[in-house]
């Protein structure tokens, strides 16, 4: 009877090593997933980003105009990109989601998905906040805040539930360009 109470406590501890192993790889495999997301979602930004950067910081190089418009959700501006003489209009702006850049009026170029966030915002030479009403030509700074979240979401394994609280990768930059 000893020897059946050994097989038996064996296999019940054998089978809790099991539970655990199999727990531990469930948790490593969502956590897995959802530093991936959030690694892809930086990736995702980082195009958007370094363009507009290089943009704003040329607004108003060789141009005769500036800043046509200036918005809270969108920009309108000039600037000779390519220094071949000729200046350029720039414009952003976001419609259902998606950030677009168009360039002298051209095609829309899709520069990002799943923006949940998008805004500007303008300084005088003070560093005092201009309302958008206010003369284009007192902008001398620009703050731009560019959020985007992931549309999936995380199932967990084990509880089956979704993860509640969506990815998010956020750029905020203020940028000083030299030509306004």
């Amino acid at each position: 009877m000893g020897v059946i109470f050994d097989i038996l406590g064996s296999f019940i501890v054998r089978a809790a090593i099991i539970i655990i192993v199999l727990n531990l790889m469930l948790t490593l495999h969502e956590t897995l997933y959802s530093n991936t997301e959030r690694i892809y979602l930086n990736e995702v930004i980082k195009a958007p980003s370094e363009t507009m950067s290089y943009d704003l910081k040329l607004a108003g190089f060789n141009a005769s105009k500036v800043i046509w418009e200036a918005r809270e959700n969108e920009i309108v501006f000039y600037a000779d990109l390519d220094n071949n003489g000729s200046q350029e209009t720039v414009y952003y702006y976001v419609d259902n989601g998606i950030l677009y850049r168009t360039l002298n009026g051209g095609t829309p170029f899709e520069l990002a998905r799943s923006v949940t966030k998008f805004t500007f915002k303008y300084f005088n030479v003070t560093g005092q906040q201009l309302s958008y009403a206010n003369n284009r030509t007192d902008v001398k700074s620009i703050q731009v805040e560019l959020i985007i979240q992931s549309t999936t979401t995380v199932t967990s394994l084990i509880s089956g539930t979704s993860d509640s609280i969506p990815k998010t990768a956020k750029w905020e930059i203020h940028i000083f360009p030299l030509n306004l």
